[in-house]
């Protein structure tokens, strides 16, 4: 499940847990009921990999923006002293040097944002953990169809049945770890940032 608050992690639903309910494991419903747990691992899989793919592009935008408003306002600072140098020997108005200072200081306040809400760190984390999960579903696709390739023709026997329910159990462990990790590295990124901005707070005061 994700949360809404900081914009660095908004996307267009919230990851929910669903429901797998009770199944029939009597002979002759065992294929049934493993079909149903099949498409629920695929099903969570598959949305964690929309959720990802869908909160990096609002990310990725804002990023890009604030990154690129930057490296303006740096090229600016440094191209301000040489353009009032240039004016003052061509005897015009001269461009006061003071102006540089304040591009840069608008560029640390754009590269501090991105910094607090975390687009960029977001943003990369998004994309390694969307392609991290989608290359788990991938596998775990090929995997069962392998298993089920296997099936004799008499039928499912137990161990063809555990060693599915253990391909289904692999990849939603798999899932969850991946989510978790990304959700734990926001949490740390995110404190980080706050105890750096409280630090240079009270030293300037």
């Amino acid at each position: 499940m994700r949360d809404n608050e900081n914009p660095g992690r908004r996307a267009s639903t919230d990851l929910r847990p669903t429901e797998l309910g009770s199944l029939d494991w009597t002979p002759g419903h065992d294929r049934e009921s493993l079909d149903i747990i099949y498409q629920h691992v695929v099903d969570a899989a598959a949305q964690a990999v929309d959720w990802y793919l869908a909160a990096k592009r609002s990310n990725k935008r804002w990023a890009r923006r604030l990154r690129v408003g930057a490296i303006i306002l740096v090229t600016i600072a440094g191209v301000l002293p040489v353009l009032s140098q240039i004016f003052e020997s061509a005897g015009s108005e001269r461009i006061q040097p003071a102006w540089a200072s304040v591009a840069l200081a608008g560029a640390v306040a754009l590269v501090a944002l991105d910094r607090f809400f975390g687009f960029s760190s977001a943003w990369a984390r998004y994309v390694a953990t969307g392609q991290a999960i989608s290359a788990a579903l991938g596998q775990f696709r090929l995997d069962w169809q392998k298993s089920c390739y296997q099936i004799p023709p008499g039928g499912l026997t137990q161990e063809n049945i555990d060693h599915l329910l253990d391909l289904a159990k692999t990849l939603a462990m798999k899932t969850d770890e991946l989510i978790q990790a990304e959700t734990t590295q926001w949490v740390k990124e995110f404190r980080e940032t706050l105890a750096e901005i409280e630090g240079s707070a009270q030293t300037k005061k």
